[in-house]
């Protein structure tokens, strides 16, 4: 190498070191350990902490532990063999969950049809065994108090054969509470949270027996009409398990087209020069 190429490097060099050093001390070094610094900045002081001495001493304190115990963690190579392991480990994994978000995002279909729903439903049927019973009811919480609330339980008690509208304009005026989805599988439990009853419910019995049942509260009336019921050990209805089967399905794709895209790019990849395997 040129001679006073040499001697202009290690002055750039010097330089360099000059000026790093210059900038710490522009910024008002507190303290140092190694290669690390302690700045003015780095204090945090409140007149509500009291003596600014105290605390500015403890926190010097504090930061110099930290580094001394750090400065001798450095030196256990075990340890940060461990640590740079377990970093690649993360690295590797954090840059396979943004791959697949990006093939996610520009070549994945979303849309599960509701054949496919179906399909895996009636495929998987015993996965889909009621632990609890679900029911199609209409409920409502009235002001026993309430005008016209005799028309309002003889509806309640035809439905389906009596005016809907009625129905749901009496509740939107007068109950405290409401529940008129009369489509809609809800657990019967959700019902019951709902109802004083005065003890413990045999749940089985009171829906195989009762399709419109009353309890009095205090000031209220609890109106109960049950439409349809599915019991514990029944099969769950498809449409109450929709959208965890559309969860299933759409994981599946994704994972389907991971291992595809992982079976393409290892197939294409040629030994010894792409890998290499040694044994």
């Amino acid at each position: 190498m040129n001679r006073s190429f040499f001697v202009f490097l290690l002055l750039i060099c010097q330089s360099c070191d000059w000026f790093v050093k210059n900038q710490q001390q522009d910024k008002d070094v507190v303290a140092q350990v190694g290669s690390s610094f302690f700045y003015v900045d780095d204090i945090v002081y409140d007149s509500s902490l009291g003596d600014s001495t105290k605390v500015v001493s403890q926190q010097i304190n504090l930061w110099l532990k930290k580094q001394l115990v750090l400065n001798a963690a450095f030196q256990n190579e075990e340890i940060i063999n461990e640590i740079e392991n377990k970093v690649s480990s993360y690295r590797d994994n954090l840059v396979l969950f943004e791959f697949e978000k990006y093939l996610f995002a520009n070549s994945f279909n979303e849309k599960i049809s509701n054949k496919e729903i179906i399909n895996y439903y009636e495929e998987n049927k015993n996965d889909f065994i009621l632990p609890f019973s679900l029911v199609k009811t209409l409920y409502a919480k009235i002001p026993d108090d309430a005008p016209s609330i005799n028309i309002f339980r003889n509806n309640l008690r035809k439905y389906p054969n009596s005016d809907t509208t009625e129905i749901i304009s009496y509740c939107f005026q007068f109950a405290e509470k409401s529940f008129l989805e009369d489509s809609t599988w809800i657990k019967f439990d959700d019902i019951l949270m709902n109802v004083p009853f005065s003890g413990e419910v045999d749940k089985i019995n009171f829906l195989k027996s009762r399709t419109y049942h009353e309890i009095k509260e205090e000031g209220y009336v609890h109106f109960i009409r049950i439409l349809d019921k599915k019991l514990i050990g029944d099969f769950s209805p498809i449409s109450f398990e929709e959208e965890i089967i559309n969860t299933i399905l759409l994981n599946n794709r994704k994972q389907d087209l991971f291992d595809n895209l992982r079976d393409s790019i290892f197939s294409n990849s040629v030994k010894g020069v792409d890998y290499e395997i040694y044994k």
